[in-house]
């Protein structure tokens, strides 16, 4: 029994490793009784005790040996090692056996990285029960039912990750928590949390002191179309979380347009300079005003505070350089120049002031200006301790080289950055930026210079040679635009290159099929022409055939008419035989009649002789009477001669009678002796009649000229049946052409429409690049405190933030609308800008995310998800190209696969397809034009759906097991799936087919993506690792190693230059896709020490 559940033991927790802390010998957990005063319930007592412990590996997503443990029914199927609960039987249940310790493996382990707990005896009891009360689930909603927990501390599984449009930004789910990393700057830049979870507590401690996005683990991570938007999928529901750029710490309203910004030393106030010739001083971060220098004439041109803090230099178009002390405002003293000064520094004791002229020339002089000798008067322009000279123009701006500050760099109006050795009072050397210089800065570690200038460019020198590092230039959105403007045209020509194949095809299929109706056309004259001929033929031999097969029936006519002759002949002389027995045995009857009529009339003539003889006899006369005598001897005599003559009468009558029986039936014997002649006779004829005539000879020549008949008739038929089967040929060659050139007319026209549309886009495009071309001005620049990025403010009314070691420009802030004249960092997350629309705004550079709507929940309470219309976990999510939408798949394992629209901005469901796959949905993705929406499920099917309507499209069926995620190439004309069978399967979106399967996995592939516009796809796998191939040949062209363990969600950026892979280690890699070098190893955070102790206990 524990060999077969030995699995199920490993499934029951997290993956455990063994840490440091001591445990006491395992002793089997007594139950201690509960009193509840109810029926033990799933959802309130046994499920908060599984979700502390076992769930995080044995979820719908994860589902470790294919165990879930989330519901009653999961739960009793069990696993790949059979049902781990026995209703009604809790000792023969494998789950209370491990749970209590009463059977090993005992689970969960202790220790274990995941801070799961030995069940405490109540719990245990409670488990126990509920399997004796039969293990039933309530049927109540989850609102009702679960009792929410908090995961574990240290379990940092990542089971979604997600890459803003721009690869700016990466976003990770580690168990119930989000992480956003800057992949420019290689830092955590925010954990998302939701402020409501934050307020939770338990026993007086909180409820996540971690903090939380979800109380359910993040299945699901997506960014919108321009990165804005993060959602997040968890148990029932989805959360929207907002990234703010540029928030506005604090605006400084002015009483004219700014013209120069600077800051102390410690960063505490600001120096504002404004175009009413006056300066103003303001308390950071609060933003108060802390004092006026009023005083300048004319415009300010240039302004610094002392290292120490205490004094403030400006210079102004009315050719003076005044001192101010910056406590109170008043002025210290003032000198006229030489010239306008356009810029200035303080040297880093504080005691020389440097100023650019606008005569070219660069100035030193001392901060007090020393009194004249007495008798002498003070010269109106004092003499600088030195000049440097080198400028052919204006010079427009001076920064000092810090931290030694013995160095000097100057920009000018030449467009030239020069660098000046402040001790030797020597040019150390000029760089030729291009166009005048507007700005410079210097980094913080001395080893950069940044120039910008008129025409738009910023550009990066190495301070120690000179060396151009980087350059920058252009405006961040329109060098999306054009990005994305060269997208549409690289999509737009593979659709026009697969339109035009699809026309040439169709062009070819026409005539084909053309061929092929003018073959069937000829076959069917062909036929029609071979017909007459064969029926003559057939004619010929049916007349043939007729010819004998009159012979044949004449003869057998002929034969039968003499043997109807002989029987009818025959029958008459039985009909006469016959008739003369009949008449014979009439008059033999008849005189029959007659004779016994007359014996019977004799007969009573005898009976009244006798009668009257008896009666004579019998007359007795007296004895002695004589005549009486002899009168009765008369008498007797008399009588007796009449008896005796009627006697003799009656034998002659009777005689008679013999005489003519016996004459008659001799004659009826002789009468019968011809019937038996005459049936001899029939008998012959029948047998004649009946007899077979000799046919042979006419037998044959008709069976001949039925075959010849036959033979032709067939003919005649074949005939028929090739016309027939012609016609039908040359109808399906009409309708097969008449359809083919209906597609190469839909073909033609959609060619057309996009050859138009390449018009368009070329058009579109030549537009981006005329307006990326475009360069404003750039005014301002400072670097960052690590030198990482500069900032920069210009006339388009933007600051912009720029990557030094790249040159990308990374962000831009908005909010002034009026050119930027003055740009400067105030903290390491917050930069101030001078604009002429009478503002300085400081701006948070650092995005700030917040959590703005949850879909699926009531938004007065989002805590309750009973009634979300996600039916379980969002497993997968995908933004429409154009953000409106938010697709979300899901779904109850084993019953239904969910796919519910959501509408962005209102949160409300545009439609839902509740069934749209028999089992859950694991991934979704919009197709290019988001007229399409693409679902891979448990079901092991592949599905498109109209977004419009809702309606099924497409399905593609061949993956043998879960589908785990799907992508659409961009010109949609081939869609990859990645696969729990260890395949990656690509797929002709037209014809449905697959096109190929990539093998090569040992274990589940969890993720796919394509690589920017062509044909290149990454995919990570239960194999620990993350792979590149290409879909058209199914080559593996190159793997990012360092993943140690399964690995569940990969992402890449649209340039192919990112790639980013996370699964159960916790640890987000972060490659150069184009090298397959590592660039970051973003690490889970560590679980805090009394979370570890409490786990340990």
């Amino acid at each position: 029994m524990r060999n077969r559940f030995a699995s199920l033991g490993m499934m029951l927790v997290a993956v455990f490793v063994a840490t440091n802390f001591a445990v006491a010998e395992e002793k089997p957990i007594k139950p201690e009784k509960v009193d509840l005063g109810r029926p033990v319930s799933f959802e309130k007592d046994v499920f908060p005790i599984l979700d502390a412990n076992c769930i995080a590996c044995h979820n719908v997503a994860k589902k470790e040996g294919s165990l879930v443990l989330e519901n009653v029914e999961d739960l009793i199927k069990g696993g790949d090692s059979g049902a781990s609960v026995t209703p009604g039987k809790p000792d023969d249940s494998y789950l209370y056996q491990v749970a209590s310790r009463t059977e090993e493996s005992f689970m969960p382990p202790l220790p274990n990285k995941v801070g799961a707990k030995a069940l405490t005896p109540k719990e245990v009891w409670i488990l126990r029960q509920w399997i004796l009360e039969g293990a039933k689930s309530s049927g109540k909603s989850a609102d009702a039912g679960v009792a929410w927990q908090s995961l574990p501390p240290g379990l940092n599984s990542i089971y979604s990750t997600a890459l803003s449009p721009w690869a700016r930004y990466a976003a990770v789910g580690r168990a119930n928590r989000i992480a956003i990393y800057d992949l420019a700057a290689g830092s955590e830049v925010a954990v998302l949390n939701d402020p409501a979870l934050l307020k939770l507590q338990k026993d007086g401690k909180p409820f996540y002191p971690q903090g939380a996005a979800h109380r359910d683990f993040v299945h699901s991570l997506a960014f919108n179309n321009d990165g804005s938007l993060l959602a997040s999928g968890g148990y029932r529901v989805v959360k929207l979380w907002k990234k703010s750029l540029g928030n506005v710490v604090k605006k400084i309203e002015l009483p004219a347009a700014v013209t120069g910004l600077t800051l102390n030393a410690d960063r505490s106030v600001l120096a504002v300079a404004t175009a009413d010739n006056s300066v103003s001083l303001w308390k950071l971060p609060e933003g108060k005003k802390l004092v006026d220098l009023k005083g300048h004439t004319g415009a300010v041109t240039g302004l610094s505070f002392t290292p120490d803090r205490s004094k403030v230099v400006t210079s102004s178009a009315d050719q003076s350089l005044r001192v101010w002390n910056a406590a109170d405002g008043k002025q210290i003293s003032t000198m006229k120049t030489p010239a306008v000064i356009n810029a200035l520094t303080v040297s880093k004791d504080g005691s020389q002031v440097i100023a650019g002229g606008a005569n070219n020339s660069i100035y030193v002089w001392p901060m007090t200006i020393p009194a004249p000798k007495e008798g002498e008067k003070a010269p109106e322009t004092p003499a600088p301790l030195f000049e440097l000279k080198g400028h052919a123009k204006p010079v427009s701006t001076v920064k000092l080289v810090l931290p030694a500050g013995t160095q000097l760099v100057s920009g000018s109006e030449d467009g030239t950055v020069r660098i000046w050795d402040l001790n030797g009072k020597k040019q150390i050397r000029s760089i030729n930026h291009g166009a005048p210089v507007t700005d410079v800065d210097v980094s913080p570690d001395a080893k950069n210079i940044v120039s910008v200038s008129v025409n738009g460019t910023g550009k990066i020198w190495q301070l120690s040679d000179g060396k151009m590092l980087k350059e920058f230039r252009g405006d961040l959105s329109k060098e999306r635009q054009l990005v994305l403007a060269t997208e549409t045209q690289t999509v737009t020509k593979q659709k026009v290159a697969l339109a035009d194949a699809a026309v040439k095809a169709a062009d070819k299929n026409v005539k084909d099929r053309e061929g092929e109706l003018k073959k069937r056309n000829e076959e069917l004259a062909a036929a029609k022409k071979a017909l007459p001929e064969a029926k003559k033929k057939a004619d010929e031999a049916a007349k043939k055939l007729k010819a004998a097969q009159d012979e044949l029936a004449k003869l057998v006519a002929d034969h039968k008419k003499k043997g109807e002759d002989a029987v009818k002949a025959a029958a008459a002389q039985k009909a006469a035989a016959d008739k003369a027995v009949a008449d014979a045995e009439v008059k033999l009857k008849a005189a029959n009649e007659q004779n016994q009529k007359a014996i019977a009339a004799v007969q009573k003539e005898v009976d009244e002789a006798k009668k009257a003889l008896d009666a004579a006899n019998a007359t007795k006369p007296a004895k002695d009477d004589k005549e009486g005598e002899q009168k009765k001897k008369e008498a007797v005599a008399k009588a007796q001669a009449t008896f005796d003559a009627a006697q003799k009468k009656l034998t002659a009558a009777q005689q008679k009678k013999a005489n003519d029986e016996k004459q008659l039936t001799q004659a009826i014997q002789t009468a019968k002796a011809g019937i038996k002649k005459a049936d001899a006779a029939v008998a012959a004829a029948k047998k004649q009649a009946e007899s077979k005539p000799d046919t042979k000879a006419a037998d044959k020549k008709v069976a001949d000229a039925e075959a010849a008949s036959k033979k032709e008739a067939d003919a005649v038929t074949a005939a028929e049946k090739k016309i027939t089967s012609a016609e039908r040929s040359v109808k399906v060659a009409e309708s097969t052409l008449t359809k083919i050139k209906g597609q190469l007319a839909d073909r033609t026209k959609e060619k057309a429409e996009l050859d138009e549309t390449a018009k368009k886009v070329d058009a579109a495009l030549a537009e981006a690049k005329k307006q990326a071309a475009v360069l404003t001005p750039i005014k301002s620049v400072a670097f960052s405190e690590d030198g990482k990025q500069v900032v920069t403010g210009d006339d388009s009314q933007k600051v912009r933030l720029w990557e030094v070691a790249s040159g990308k420009e990374l962000d831009t802030l908005s909010g002034h609308t009026g050119a930027v004249s003055a740009v400067t960092y105030t903290s390491k997350s917050t930069v101030a800008s001078g604009s002429a629309d009478k503002s300085v705004l400081i701006q948070s550079v650092q995005p700030v995310w917040s959590l703005i709507a949850q879909l699926g929940v009531d938004p007065k309470d989002p805590s309750k998800v009973g009634g979300s219309p996600i039916s379980n976990r969002a497993l997968c999510l995908d933004f429409s190209p154009d953000g409106k939408l938010l697709a979300v798949g899901g779904g109850d394992p084993s019953r239904s696969g969910e796919v519910i629209l959501f509408d962005v901005a209102s949160g409300k469901v545009v439609k839902k397809l509740g069934d749209a796959h028999s089992d859950t949905v694991l991934g979704i993705r919009f197709s290019p034009t988001g007229k399409q929406l693409l679902t891979g499920a448990a079901d092991k099917f592949v599905k498109i759906f109209d977004v419009a309507t809702g309606k099924f499209v497409k399905s593609f069926e061949g993956h043998t097991h879960h589908v785990l995620d799907v992508a659409w190439k961009a010109d949609e004309s081939t869609i990859v799936s990645a696969g729990a069978d260890n395949v990656i399967k690509v797929w002709n979106i037209e014809t449905g087919e697959q096109k190929r399967t990539i093998s090569g996995y040992s274990k589940q592939v969890t993720s796919i993506a394509f690589l920017g516009l062509g044909d290149n796809i990454i995919s990570g796998g239960g194999d620990k690792t993350v792979r590149m191939h290409t879909s058209s040949n199914g080559k593996n062209y190159r793997n990012l190693s360092g993943s140690t363990d399964y690995v569940y969600s990969v992402a890449a950026s649209r340039d192919e230059a990112i790639a980013i892979a996370g699964g159960e280690d916790g640890v987000l890699r972060v490659w150069d896709a184009k090298t397959g070098k590592l660039l970051f190893s973003f690490n889970p955070p560590p679980v805090p020490q009394e979370q570890q102790a409490s786990a340990g206990k």
